[in-house]
């Protein structure tokens, strides 16, 4: 597979960087959604299981470099944010042009979809908005809290449109650095942006119970649901608190 460093089962290297991937049975062609949450090996599993055929692709990643949009400070004790993600970005576009010449994955952007957790869920909000590759975001907990993140979004709405999906814990912008405890705001704010354009579908936003830890798993599970085409209310509040 030329362009493919090695490949073994369902994880393979391309330009140095590590892919895991899981492939449907039978002939497809299939939609295509990549994962960002950091080490996703045990989760694709779970999350491809009793779904509609996807094949589903989760590349490696550091947190601070490859899922930052543009260097921001970052809240006291953590890492520097490093602003990686456009490298990141053409990193998997490349990607994706080697993996189309081999798997049977259905061509077009609207066949393919960008869902990340937490930083992971910026970053997929921001790959949707700064380029023509992907036609659907999930934001699972997303990092909009991010300085300049907003001010981003309201000038780069994709004209193409897409579809969009938001979803939060309920005790998020209740704790934390006063930088993070703004993430309430900040995604009600991007669900609002997205939904005053009218061509992102309803955009839902899905509160969950707990906090920023809660039940990750089941918050997949609950994208996943949504990008196979489940209704999900434009704001509903989940069990818990």
């Amino acid at each position: 597979m030329k362009g493919v460093e090695s490949m073994s089962g369902e994880i393979c290297l391309i330009g140095g960087r590590e892919y895991v991937l899981r492939i449907p049975k039978g002939g497809g062609p299939f939609p295509l959604a990549v994962l960002c949450g950091g080490d996703m090996r045990e989760e694709l599993d779970r999350l491809s299981a009793g779904r509609s055929p996807r094949i589903l692709l989760s590349p490696s990643a550091s947190w601070e470099r490859d899922y930052t949009p543009w260097p921001a400070q970052a809240p006291a004790g953590r890492a520097p944010f490093l602003g990686g993600g456009p490298a990141f970005l053409e990193e998997i576009q490349a990607a994706l042009e080697i993996l189309e010449a081999r798997l049977p994955i259905l061509p077009g952007r609207e066949s393919r979809a960008i869902l990340g957790y937490s930083l992971g869920g910026l970053f997929a909000l921001w790959a949707f908005c700064a380029g023509k590759t992907f036609g659907a975001a999930a934001s699972l907990s997303g990092s909009l809290w991010y300085e300049g993140w907003t001010e981003y979004l309201a000038a780069h709405l994709p004209e193409q449109g897409g579809r969009v999906y938001l979803s939060l814990g309920k005790k998020e912008e209740k704790s934390g650095p006063a930088q993070m405890r703004l993430v309430g705001e900040r995604t009600r704010e991007t669900a609002g942006m997205f939904r005053a354009a009218g061509r992102f579908g309803e955009v839902p936003l899905e509160m969950h119970g707990g906090g920023h830890f809660t039940d990750i798993p089941g918050r997949w599970r609950r994208a996943m649901e949504w990008l196979d085409g489940e209704e999900i209310l434009i704001e509903q509040p989940h069990s818990g608190v």
